[in-house]
């Protein structure tokens, strides 16, 4: 059976703690779940540039390599931002996926010793969840993600040292899948599930309600 690109969540130490903690996490998200009337209007957010500049530079690699692939990034996209440390991508005119950022280092390859540090929606909402996380000086991102109902999130990779975590919060019943080099899994409540980043990726969601998971990115060299 092909399983390249995933990876196995015991080789990675956040894992366990997520899924010991889920409970308390989504405690938290169901105090938030995305809703813009609860988020302070704050001006200065020097995340969005290195966000924005990340994920097109994402999206451009996937279209070049895979743009004979119906399920690729040729077609019009744009990240987009609603609010401070919550950015999404817009294909086709329509939003196919959103999150917002809980914690950052800044820098893909930050130093052990550089500690995350929290946005003003994690300050606010998600700090058990940044309690549970912040011990391992390998994670250089925290973000919650929607994918909608109905989205596609077109082919892309990342950078070669992440290896991302997702833990699945809600996950509807029905067409919800993740795919990693061909290869493809559904999320599953309370449970992780990792890959390595530079993978060439993609989701989707034939369902009526919206998937959330909370992403978690470790830096190996």
């Amino acid at each position: 059976m092909k399983t390249s690109g995933f990876i196995d969540t015991l080789t990675l130490r956040p894992c366990k703690v997520l899924e010991d903690n889920y409970n308390i996490i989504l405690e938290e998200y169901n105090n938030f779940t995305f809703d813009i009337n609860k988020v302070d209007e704050i001006k200065n957010d020097e995340n969005w540039q290195l966000w924005k500049s990340v994920h097109e530079d994402s999206y451009d690699m996937a279209e070049k390599e895979y743009g004979n692939d119906e399920n690729t990034m040729n077609v019009s996209y744009e990240p987009y931002k609603e609010a401070h440390s919550w950015y999404g991508l817009i294909v086709e005119h329509k939003s196919v996926w959103d999150g917002v950022l809980l914690a950052t280092k800044s820098k893909m390859n930050a130093t052990p010793s550089l500690d995350l540090k929290p946005t003003p929606i994690c300050n606010k909402f998600f700090n058990k969840t940044l309690k549970c996380i912040k011990e391992f000086p390998e994670v250089t991102n925290v973000m919650v993600a929607r994918l909608p109902a109905g989205a596609l999130l077109p082919k892309h990779r990342g950078y070669r040292q992440i290896r991302r975590i997702h833990l699945g919060l809600v996950v509807p019943d029905g067409d919800v899948k993740f795919c990693v080099s061909d290869v493809e899994k559904k999320w599953e409540t309370g449970k992780c599930l990792a890959f390595n980043d530079h993978c060439e990726h993609t989701a989707w969601n034939n369902t009526n309600q919206d998937r959330i998971a909370l992403l978690v990115d470790v830096f190996v060299r």
